[in-house]
C-alpha cells in the first residue's frame, strides 16, 4: 500500500537480523542507512515495547541531524506489561511519547483507527509476537546482513498461528551484500 491511500493505521516490523551490541561492526549498516532514515520519516507514529523505549530514550533525544529529527519529531507510543513503567519521557519532546498500559492489544487497534498513515515497530520483539497474534500487524520488513553471529533473539518464537507472507519487495545492497525483505503478513490461519 502507497502512503497516500485512505486507510488506516498500517503496522510494520522493521528489523535488522543481528546482535545488537556489534551494529557498528556489521557490514551493511552503511549501503542500508538511507533507505532506514527514509522509512522512519515517512512513519506517522512509532510503536515500541519498554526495552527498546529505554534504550532510545537514553540517546535520541540528545542528537541533532535527520535521524534525530525522524526520531524526536514522530508521535511515539510505549507499550509495556510492567507495573513500574508510570511514566514515559523523550527528552525536550514531551508532546511526542506517550505511554500503553494495561489491554494494550485493544488500545493499539484503537490506534491503527485513529492514525490514517505509517506506525513502524523497530525492534520490540515480544511486542511484535503479540502483535502477529493478534492479527494486528501488516507488514515485516526486514535487513539480513552476511554475518553469523552465534546468538540473538528469536523474533517469531511465539507465534501462535500460521501467517503466509506475500514478497512485496527485495533490495540487495551492492556493497555489503545485505538484503532487504518486506512482506505482507495473511491473517491468522490454523497451525
Amino acid at each position: 500500500m502507497e502512503g497516500g491511500e485512505n486507510r488506516f493505521g498500517f503496522l510494520t516490523f522493521l528489523f535488522r537480523m543481528r546482535k545488537r551490541d556489534d551494529l557498528g561492526a556489521l557490514p551493511g549498516i552503511i549501503d542500508a542507512t538511507d533507505d532506514g532514515l527514509a522509512f522512519f520519516q515517512k512513519a506517522d507514529a512509532i510503536l515500541m515495547g519498554r526495552v527498546t523505549y529505554e534504550g532510545f530514550a537514553s540517546y535520541w533525544p540528545f542528537q541533532e541531524g535527520d535521524w534525530a529529527d525522524a526520531m524526536n519529531k514522530t508521535q511515539k507510543f510505549v507499550v509495556t506489561n510492567n507495573s513500574e513503567l508510570t511514566e514515559v519521557q523523550w527528552g525536550d519532546y514531551t508532546d511526542t511519547i506517550t505511554l500503553l498500559h494495561s489491554d494494550v492489544m485493544t488500545k493499539i487497534k484503537e490506534l491503527k483507527t485513529q492514525i490514517k498513515g505509517d506506525i513502524i515497530v523497530p525492534a520490540s520483539a515480544g511486542l511484535v509476537q503479540n502483535l502477529i497474534n493478534a492479527d494486528l500487524l501488516d507488514e515485516l520488513r526486514m535487513i539480513i546482513h552476511p554475518v553469523l553471529m552465534g546468538s540473538g533473539k528469536f523474533y517469531f518464537d511465539n507465534i501462535q498461528t500460521r501467517h503466509d507472507l506475500k514478497l512485496i519487495e527485495t533490495k540487495l545492497y551492492g556493497k555489503s551484500g545485505s538484503i532487504q525483505l518486506h512482506y505482507e503478513i495473511g491473517e491468522a490461519q490454523e497451525k
